[in-house]
Parts: structure tokens; sequence; C-alpha cells
């Protein structure tokens, strides 16, 4: 026979499972909130480089007067017109590296912040996941990949959540889920529970 020790442990156990779980009404309602529009890489990137259209537009024009002043500089002040132009042009050509460097970056750097956006609507209770039984297999990796932290497979994400929210029955949902987590039931409205049979049949069966 399990002592009061053992079981008020399990009962603590099971309340602070219960606590850390999701309402299917919380899970459908941040479902419903996702823009997939803003996990696009390729409109983050349009975003991040619209930001920085004032620096291209600024770069040719910026690069000839650098190279002119420095050309005149050295001819009047040094009379060595032929080594100043070399030395702006090799650090005009050095700047020009450095800003294709930038521009060649910008699709790390919009994966990376897509990345950190759905690590926010994951959050620490996941997502995703809890909406497993509801996908195609093919998204098997995917939902196992977000329980590890990783979230790297954007474009897979955008493809489930689409399909999640044009084509999930909530109702069939949320009677999936008291099925599974009866004990996550409210406790308080009794037999007004849209689901209370349900619920009451699966703590049955547990």
């Amino acid at each position: 026979m399990p002592n009061v020790n053992q079981t008020e442990n399990s009962a603590n156990q099971r309340d602070a499972a219960v606590s850390n779980l999701p309402s299917p009404d919380e899970l459908l309602q941040r479902l419903r909130a996702i823009d997939c529009e803003q996990l696009n890489i390729d409109k983050r990137m349009e975003e991040m480089r619209g930001q920085r259209v004032w620096f291209s537009a600024l770069a040719i024009p910026v690069s000839a007067l650098v190279l002119t002043i420095f050309t005149l500089i050295g001819t009047f002040a040094f009379d060595q017109p032929i080594p100043s132009f070399l030395i702006a042009a090799a650090l005009l050509y050095w700047i020009g590296n450095m800003i294709d460097g930038q521009q060649r970056h910008l699709p790390i750097q919009a994966r990376n912040e897509i990345m950190q956006q759905i690590a926010q609507m994951e959050g620490e209770q996941g997502l995703l996941p809890h909406f497993s039984y509801f996908l195609p297999k093919r998204y098997r990796h995917l939902w196992q990949s977000l329980r590890k932290g990783n979230y790297i497979y954007i474009e897979q994400y955008t493809q489930a959540v689409t399909l999640l929210q044009r084509s999930l029955d909530e109702q069939k949902f949320m009677k999936f889920w008291y099925l599974k987590h009866p004990e996550s039931a409210p406790q308080d409205d009794g037999d007004e529970h849209p689901f209370a049979d349900i619920v009451q049949n699966a703590q049955k069966r547990a």
C-alpha cells in the first residue's frame, strides 16, 4: 500500500502537470492569431533590404565623391595623383565588398529572425505539437523538432499552420484534448461543461 507521502507526491506531480498544460481554447486562439505572411522569408528579406535602400542609393555618388576628393588631395598636396587614386579605389573596393557581404548575409538574417519569431509563438508550453494528431504524417519530423526547440523548418511550419487554420475541426480537437487530458477539464462547471460526458468517460478509463 502506498504511504501518505507517496500519495501526496503523486497528487502534487499531477497538479504540476495540469498547471503546465495550456487549455484547448488558448491553443486554438494562438493558432488563429498566427499571420503566416510574417513567416515569409522573401518578404522579410525585402523589408530588411528596404530599410537599407538609402545606403545603396547613395553608394555610387558617395563613392565617386570620395574617389575625386582623394585624387585631388593627392595631386595638390603631395603631387601624387596616381597613388592617391589607387588608394581611394582600394578603399572603395573594400567598402563595396563589405556591403556585398551584408547583402549576401540577408537570407541568413531573415531566417534567424523568423526562427526567433516561431520560438516566441511556440513558447514554453508549445503550440504545433499539440495539434500533431491532426497533421499528416509528413509533418511528424517538424513537430518532433519543435518539441526539441529546433525551429529551422520554417517553410514546413508555415504549411502546417496554414493547413490547420483552413481545415481543423475545432470541436473535434477539443473532444480529442479532453479525451487525452481529462484532468485539464474545468472542475467548477460540472455537467454544464460542453464535454462533461467525454471527460467523465475518460476519467473512468484512466
